[in-house]
């Protein structure tokens, strides 16, 4: 089978049939409605066969993850030229703020540099004032702190099952 059917003749014709079409005689058909994307999977697993996050695995990638996870939609398109991921804030979807501390996006290349949540990795986040959902390798806040900044703390990788 052709590797770029799903791309190529399945994702137009979900949206013909939502958004509508013309027959071959010229006649409108109307669509269905709804919506459609088209999303294309890595070539690699993201885990390993231990269920860790592979080595290779860029911040990017796992922000599409957490987002797709945490949303059940596709990150909103990028701007053309602008770098999509600059903090660890991911974006904010229906009230919820949705973070991510992975591979060095607070500039620590350390091996746990920045991925552990911290007072001080906590200070230095894109501030807002609402529930937050925050993905880290650990955390050291204790529940008290955690409700008062409303932050729900899943740790990386087990709270993304795979």
């Amino acid at each position: 089978m052709d590797k770029n059917i799903a791309k190529n003749v399945t994702a137009e014709r979900v949206r013909r049939v939502s958004e509508g079409y013309a027959d071959n005689k010229g006649n409108a058909i109307e669509g269905l409605g709804g919506g459609f994307r088209y999303y294309r999977l890595s070539d690699e697993p993201m885990f390993d066969a231990f269920g860790q996050v592979r080595d290779d695995v860029t911040f990017e990638q796992l922000a599409e993850f957490v987002w797709f996870k945490e949303t059940g939609t596709g990150l909103p398109p990028q701007k053309t030229g602008e770098k999509r991921f600059t903090s660890p804030l991911l974006g904010i979807h229906e009230g919820q703020a949705i973070y991510l501390l992975f591979n060095g996006i607070l500039g620590d290349k350390s091996v746990n540099g920045g991925n552990v949540l911290t007072s001080p990795v906590l200070d230095s986040l894109p501030a807002y004032d609402g529930p937050k959902t925050l993905y880290a390798a650990a955390c050291r806040l204790g529940a008290s702190r955690l409700r008062r900044e409303q932050i729900v703390f899943k740790q990386t990788p087990y709270a993304l099952d795979q």
